[in-house]
Formats: structure tokens, C-alpha cells, sequence
């Protein structure tokens, strides 16, 4: 006859599910050895960038990048994820960078460590961040509902325009 759980089993197992639920954040935060190099490069990459930049380039996109709070999520060869975050000001430069997700972050930019070490290597950062947004080496997406609607009509739009040689 199966033995009923008690008061005791009962409270262990809310006990751990508790912890794991507690330390899930912390798991997400993880970052490989990796990402604390390219968080180094990044900052004087930020400035060669701001000091580029010129919101009038990007014409009509400029107006849906304009004050995003961003999660950039680089991933490596092997899978693994380093994550960066800032916020980008109404003249698109990139402020209050910092490693590791925004908890308010409105939008998510994926790309591939090799993507991200021409960016940061590069004599003109804003322009090869841009033309890796055209070529498709790197992705936008919105957070939340109205930003994940948004972004994916971007995308698509992006992505007809590109099959037709626009871009």
C-alpha cells in the first residue's frame, strides 16, 4: 500500500523548488569565461561608436531605435551566451552599458561572437553595427507585447527587402 506523503516530505519538496525557482535567475545570469573580455572591449568600442553615430543615417529607423533599453545576446561557436546591456539615448549612442541582462530591457539584439569581435574591432563600429543589421548578422526582436509586434513587422518588412535586392 503507497505510503501518503507527509507534512515533512511535503515541505522538502516546496523547499526545493523554492531554491531551484530562487536560483534560476542567477543560473540565467551565468556568463562564460569569455564575456568578461568582450564586456572589457566593449567599453572604448562605445565610445568609437557615440562619437560616429549619426541618427540622420539610419532616416526612418532611427525613430525605432531611439530610446530602447537593450539586451544584446552574443553566442559563440560552441553555444554558449554572453549578454551586455545598455540603453540607447534619443541621438542613438549607447548609454549605461553594463554586463549581464536589464531586467527593463525593451529590446533583445542577438548576434554571433564573430559579428560582435568586428563591431568592436572595427575603425567605425556605427557602421558595421549597421551593416550587420542589413546583411542579417544581427537580429533585433522586441520585448513585450507591443514591442514583439512592432519588431516582427520591422523584420519582415527587413527581410522582403532584402529578398528583393533593396538592401
Amino acid at each position: 500500500m503507497p505510503q501518503l506523503l507527509t507534512a515533512r516530505s511535503l515541505t522538502t519538496v516546496f523547499v526545493v523548488l523554492g531554491l531551484t525557482l530562487a536560483a534560476a535567475p542567477a543560473l540565467a545570469q551565468s556568463q562564460p569565461a569569455w564575456s568578461n573580455e568582450m564586456y572589457e572591449q566593449m567599453s572604448p568600442m562605445v565610445e568609437k561608436y557615440n562619437a560616429k553615430i549619426n541618427a540622420d543615417d539610419l532616416g526612418i529607423a532611427a525613430g525605432q531605435l531611439k530610446d530602447e533599453k537593450v539586451n544584446l545576446v552574443v553566442t559563440d561557436t560552441d553555444g554558449s551566451q554572453a549578454t551586455a546591456s545598455f540603453r540607447m539615448d534619443d541621438g542613438l549612442k549607447m548609454r549605461d552599458l553594463q554586463q549581464g541582462e536589464r531586467d527593463d530591457a525593451t529590446l533583445k539584439r542577438s548576434t554571433d561572437r564573430a559579428t560582435m569581435e568586428r563591431i568592436i574591432s572595427a575603425n567605425n563600429p556605427a557602421v558595421t553595427f549597421q551593416n550587420a543589421v542589413v546583411s542579417g548578422d544581427i537580429t533585433i526582436d522586441g520585448i513585450g507585447a507591443t514591442n514583439a509586434v512592432k519588431w516582427t513587422a520591422i523584420n519582415v518588412a527587413s527581410g522582403i527587402a532584402r529578398w528583393l535586392g533593396l538592401f
